[in-house]
């Protein structure tokens, strides 16, 4: 307020001097042309008396006016201010919002990546193990499968080897043993095989 006062003071004072210097250069100016006359200078005077009557009418009457304008659009800049302001403070808070949201959903991201790479590494190690299990299983069946395939070969050729032995036995001692002896011998094979 008291600066709009000391502006609007500042004003008028120097619109004064100013009007005294216009007055007084155009008084040296009209010496200067020589013939001047009463009526120049009562022109000049004239445009000065009106222009103080004009000046002292707005000091007078235009003053609370210009001052109430100059009031109510410092009032309404301020207020102005003070929305952006608020706006500015919204727009702040959201943007902070917008910041740690998406910190958070980083956060959660990482963690989520985490998850998944110890659960590939779990899943990883759980195929391995099956694997392994699934090959020991495997080898044992092969083993067993080849321990039986030796037993059965072993079997056969027991077999074959008696049969082999009957018929050569056959063969050579028909006229040599009789039926008992025969007999008495496939009872003592049976027995001791």
């Amino acid at each position: 307020m008291r600066i709009l006062l000391a502006a609007l003071r500042l004003l008028v004072v120097s619109v004064i001097l100013i009007g005294g210097l216009h007055l007084i250069s155009g008084s040296v100016w009209a010496a200067d042309e020589g013939g001047s006359t009463w009526r120049s200078a009562y022109d000049e005077v004239m445009l000065w008396l009106n222009f103080g009557i004009l000046a002292f009418l707005l000091v007078k009457y235009g003053r609370a006016p210009l001052i109430g304008f100059l009031k109510s659009e410092a009032q309404r800049t301020a207020e102005d201010i003070e929305r952006a302001e608020e706006s500015k403070r919204r727009t702040d808070e959201t943007v902070q919002e917008m910041i740690s949201a998406a910190e958070n959903r980083r956060e959660r991201l990482l963690a989520l990546k985490q998850r998944l790479i110890q659960e590939g590494e779990r899943k990883y190690r759980e195929i391995i193990e099956s694997a392994q299990r699934d090959s020991r299983i495997l080898l044992e069946r092969t083993q067993v499968d080849i321990d039986h395939q030796i037993s059965e070969a072993q079997q056969r050729l027991k077999a074959e080897l008696i049969d082999r032995a009957v018929e050569a036995a056959l063969e050579r001692l028909p006229g040599m043993i009789t039926a008992d002896d025969q007999k008495a011998l496939v009872e003592t094979f049976i027995q001791e095989a």
